[in-house]
């Protein structure tokens, strides 16, 4: 009993807490070695597990970190691990942003942080956000101070888990507040986490880049972070700065970030998939075959399908066009066979058609998905319906149909998918000019066609019968001679108006 992770602020501070991620950023710290596991939760806490058998120096420490009693208090629970939001606060009112991460000494003692630790454990907190999407940019070994490396999640928490391991051991180097030179402690820090950047850059093929062990100097990178968009993609794909990863993001921000509306679905979104992602995370760490279905068969077809639904909803192309893109995305036959294997086995497991044919692991994993993913409108719309798409697009392009015909019938299919976006409540809070607004971005990117469009004002109006704003932004496109859609008034305008080109 030493490493454990903690689902709540309790001790600490103040503000929101994503246990999941600290459990996908661990096993990225061990390389995805399939030995890292979680016990069940106790309390608040849950302890981590590991039986090493990757031989790299991130997993070594890990292991050392998990299976190591330091005596730091009687109950055995040294460490404490808390991924925090960027709305998190230390006992003092420092905000997470302004400092990335920190590790706290037990209270009582004289190690580093202990006034601010309200626990008898050592407590590393590290923010998950990216410094809420701005990035944290540090120096680059060679550059001579230049601030432009970005930190990554594993990397952070790779680096208050060096300081943890020397206040446990009782081996903390000297503190300075001056950050250029660094301190012996600091210096120390960032020797270890160039390990976690020579592990990652090999897990993503990249070239290894190293930060500045002499330099401990931040600075905001002005935006384009990472953000925390799928731990169940980066687990899998094994690692959040993926090419997996980096598409997903893009895409959500296309699709999700330019709206109120679309801040409000990926909110509603967001909190259901972190209800069962911490689960299936814990089977995903320990299970090969699991990741690799998680990859194969729903993380890569879901980027597919999203890809060809902006080429629709966003470019705007023409069936004929669409067709022919639908068609290239399976012009490979052997790469077509083995998606098709891994998503039929995904499906089963998405949507717990039985049993049959799956592990014990890839069972529980189903189970948890139909108790918890597909009853929420916005998992399901989201994540799973696209997933179901691209089954049936595979399906169709297989059979050697024509392009134009492939084209027509998924034109068709997004379409019966755009109009039935879940409805938040959001909507019965705008004004007029509001949701005037929404509505114009819908109509020019996923409601487009006239047929999805009445689907979803149909809709609209049935959610929020008492709503004046939504009845009377109804009502206009209702009658003849109405507002007219973006769409039709060109690209230029759709610009100008802020609506994603």
């Amino acid at each position: 009993m030493t490493l454990f992770i903690q689902n709540d602020a309790a001790g600490v501070g103040a503000g929101t807490v994503q246990p999941e991620l600290a459990m996908a950023n661990l096993t990225v710290i061990a390389n995805l070695d399939t030995g890292i596991g979680l016990a069940p939760a106790t309390g608040n806490l849950q302890q981590v597990t590991y039986a090493r058998t990757d031989p790299g120096i991130p997993p070594t420490r890990l292991a050392a970190l998990v299976n190591t009693n330091f005596a730091v208090n009687p109950a055995g629970i040294d460490i404490i691990v808390l991924a925090v939001g960027p709305n998190f606060t230390l006992r003092d009112g420092t905000l997470i942003t302004t400092v990335g991460g920190t590790a706290l000494a037990p209270a009582g003692t004289t190690g580093p942080g202990a006034p601010l630790n309200g626990t008898v454990s050592c407590v590393v907190i590290y923010d998950t956000s990216d410094k809420d999407g701005e990035g944290y940019c540090l120096a680059r070994a060679g550059s001579r101070g230049t601030l432009d490396l970005r930190l990554s999640l594993p990397v952070m928490a790779y680096h208050e888990l060096s300081h943890a391991f020397r206040i446990v051991t009782g081996t903390v180097r000297q503190l300075t507040p001056a950050c250029n030179p660094s301190s012996p402690e600091e210096r120390a820090a960032i020797t270890d986490e160039n390990d976690m950047r020579i592990q990652l850059a090999a897990i993503n093929g990249e070239p290894v880049v190293l930060r500045d062990p002499g330099i401990h100097c931040g600075r905001s990178c002005g935006g384009g972070g990472n953000g925390n968009c799928c731990i169940v993609a980066s687990v899998s794909s094994g690692s959040p700065l993926s090419v997996e990863v980096a598409e997903l993001r893009t895409l959500r921000d296309q699709f999700l970030r330019r709206s109120e509306v679309g801040h409000a679905f990926f909110d509603s979104l967001h909190y259901a998939y972190y209800g069962f992602s911490p689960q299936v995370i814990g089977i995903m760490a320990t299970d090969l075959d699991v990741r690799a279905t998680a990859l194969n068969g729903f993380v890569r077809p879901l980027i597919r399908i999203l890809r060809l639904v902006r080429d629709h909803a966003i470019d705007g192309l023409d069936p004929d066009e669409l067709g022919r893109r639908c068609v290239a995305a399976f012009d490979d036959p052997a790469e077509t066979s083995a998606a098709r294997s891994a998503l039929v086995r995904a499906l089963a497991i998405i949507l717990d058609h039985g049993s049959a044919g799956l592990s014990p692991a890839e069972q529980t994993v189903a189970s948890l998905l139909a108790g918890r993913a597909l009853p929420d409108p916005h998992v399901s719309w989201g994540l799973i319906e696209p997933v179901r798409l691209y089954h049936l697009l595979l399906r169709l392009v297989r059979t050697g149909a024509p392009s134009a015909a492939v084209g027509r019938w998924f034109t068709e299919a997004v379409d019966d998918w755009a109009g039935n976006l879940p409805i938040d409540t959001c909507w019965g809070a705008f004004d007029l000019a509001t949701a005037r607004r929404e509505l114009d971005i819908l109509e020019s990117t996923l409601l487009r066609n006239p047929g999805p469009r009445r689907v979803f004002l149909r809709r609209l109006a049935e959610r929020h019968p008492t709503a004046t704003a939504i009845a009377r932004a109804v009502a206009e496109r209702s009658e003849p001679g109405g507002r007219r859609e973006p769409a039709e008034r060109g690209r230029a305008a759709e610009r100008s108006e802020g609506v994603p080109t």
